[in-house]
């Protein structure tokens, strides 16, 4: 089964599409399965007149079942309650948890916090209840103080404190 259309929401949040396809396909055990194919995605968390989490992909994957969207392509801009930018990611590939707002970036990550902080490394991972973004993959940190490479960083979006992790060196400009 194949259905085409425009999107307007999904789980908690917001999401608008420029195009879809729903696919639905016999599961194991007899049950449907289906999947959401979305072109130009865009799903808005907010809580009530704040929008918290925006994220944009090029193209995206839902698969209702898990409350999971994988994605391809993405930008995600977070901000505090105090609509202040909280920080920044753009992936070439993602997973968000469409019910608890935690998204997984892979892929030429590449961000900057709120504070200042800009980091490069191959993931990093947002847990939102914890208002956590972190990585334990090998990054590179650069800031108004100078240029660090650590084995990974947490940023703790409450707190606003960003800490690199193990082995961080600083970075010499010739």
């Amino acid at each position: 089964m194949l259905i085409q259309g425009r999107l307007q929401r999904i789980a908690t949040g917001v999401l608008a599409a420029s195009s879809f396809a729903l696919l639905g396909a016999e599961a194991p055990q007899g049950r449907f399965s289906s999947q959401l194919h979305v072109t130009g995605m865009t799903f808005v968390s907010s809580r009530g007149s704040v929008s918290e989490l925006v994220l944009v992909a090029q193209r995206a994957e839902l698969r209702p079942e898990t409350n999971l969207a994988v994605l391809d392509d993405v930008h995600v801009s977070a901000t505090d309650p105090d609509e202040a930018r909280s920080f920044d990611v753009r992936c070439n590939r993602g997973e968000l948890d469409v019910e608890t707002n935690d998204f997984l970036a892979e892929g030429n990550v590449r961000g900057s916090t709120g504070e200042g902080q800009r980091y490069q490394t191959s993931w990093v991972r947002y847990d939102h209840s914890r208002g956590l973004l972190y990585t334990d993959a090998p990054v590179a940190m650069e800031d108004a103080s100078g240029s660090f490479r650590g084995d990974g960083f947490r940023y703790d979006t409450r707190k606003h404190s960003f800490r690199l992790l193990g082995n961080v060196s600083v970075v010499q400009k010739p």
